[in-house]
């Protein structure tokens, strides 16, 4: 008994010793710093900070003149339906893409895939985040006043690995598209303040976006089928630094996409929630906090309602700037994916306004392809 009652006494003693110093334990184990493997460097102050303009930041908000200088005549231009037009130099040039916004006076943002040689200094195409960061911080945090209001918005742990912004020190911004696999910078957009918070590619935290303005001299119809064009341009642009196959592009693909495009803008109710349309009307109005997407499950209904069969699809609205709305889908591992597959497909594009989708299918071998004729 007296054995008995001295193991209990041990035991009830020890069980004390565990409740009462696991806190001891615990705060020697949080004390131990946790080494990230991520490269992006934590910043040092709430709100960003600017690195000298360089390159092409230094022609945004200049002449559109002064810029054609130094490039040329556009080759091409796409009407938006906004208060921009997209022009592009060099459309067909394998090693670089070189395309402008603007409202025909001024460059309003530059956007360039491939090699950009000594105009993108300092940054280079195919360096990694490590190398960026030896150039700069990575900040999260953005608080910008325009036209005397403050509009704030935050990075995302993704945002900043894959699609982080660098603000200069001329009041210009560029934002940085990483590929999601090879870690390597493939594209970046620079862009005025004003373009940059119209866009809104990153989720607000305090204020309202301004808006971009309708177009009174371009029609809807010729704005839809410029900014498809453009956005097959865009995708085969980027599948070929993949070095994938081209799309086909054929009717039957583009008046589907167009089927399922109406259904969304024009039927919501059958095949949204009260919520998911809410949410889908807060992303078109100044008080966006992130882009509408459809869900997986919200694409097999609307693909099963209109017997229509995909490999993959997106949906996304807004949509003002289609290139840069391409580059930030393949900088996001989960969009990139959709439109990285290693197999024939074809490809459908449809524009309404600013609500965009893009429908891509397998490709059989009888089946005529109009890809040459988007192209040119």
């Amino acid at each position: 008994m007296k054995h008995r009652s001295m193991l209990f006494g041990c035991l009830f003693i020890l069980a004390l010793a565990v409740v009462y110093l696991q806190p001891v334990f615990y705060q020697h184990a949080s004390d131990t710093p946790f080494v990230s493997e991520n490269p992006v460097k934590a910043p040092t102050t709430m709100n960003y900070e600017t690195i000298k303009a360089d390159g092409l930041a230094n022609a945004i908000g200049e002449p559109v003149s002064d810029f054609e200088e130094d490039y040329g005549l556009p080759v091409r231009t796409y009407r938006t339906g906004y208060d921009f037009e997209v022009r592009v130099y060099n459309q067909f040039d394998d090693q670089q893409y070189i395309e402008i916004n603007t409202d025909g006076e001024s460059v309003q943002a530059i956007k360039v895939i491939g090699e950009g040689g000594s105009s993108l200094t300092p940054f280079t195409m195919g360096m990694t985040m490590a190398e960026l960061t030896d150039l700069t911080m990575i900040y999260p945090n953005f608080s910008l006043k325009q036209n005397d209001r403050t509009v704030s918005f935050e990075l995302m742990e993704s945002d900043m690995n894959y699609r982080p912004l660098v603000a200069f020190d001329n009041g210009t911004f560029a934002v940085l598209f990483f590929d999601h696999i090879t870690a390597k910078l493939q594209a970046i957009s620079y862009l005025d303040q004003s373009t940059l918070l119209k866009l809104a590619p990153y989720p607000l935290t305090e204020g309202e976006r301004p808006l971009f303005q309708t177009s009174q001299t371009i029609s809807a119809e010729q704005a839809a089928l410029d900014k498809g064009t453009l956005a097959f341009v865009i995708i085969e642009k980027m599948r070929g630094i993949q070095q994938l196959d081209t799309y086909s592009a054929n009717l039957d693909a583009q008046k589907e996409a167009s089927t399922l495009l109406q259904e969304v803008t024009e039927s919501s109710a059958d095949h949204l929630t009260s919520q998911r349309i809410h949410s889908y009307q807060k992303a078109l109005s100044s008080e966006k906090t992130s882009n509408f997407n459809l869900t997986t499950e919200e694409w097999q209904e609307l693909l099963q309602d209109q017997d229509i069969t995909a490999t993959a699809t997106i949906f996304e609205a807004p949509v003002y700037d289609p290139t840069f709305s391409i580059l930030s889908w393949f900088s996001d591992p989960a969009t990139a994916d959709r439109l990285s597959h290693d197999a024939a497909e074809k490809i459908g594009i449809a524009f309404s306004q600013e609500n965009m989708v893009v429908l891509v299918q397998e490709q059989e071998e009888t089946e005529a392809s109009t890809t040459d004729d988007i192209q040119q």
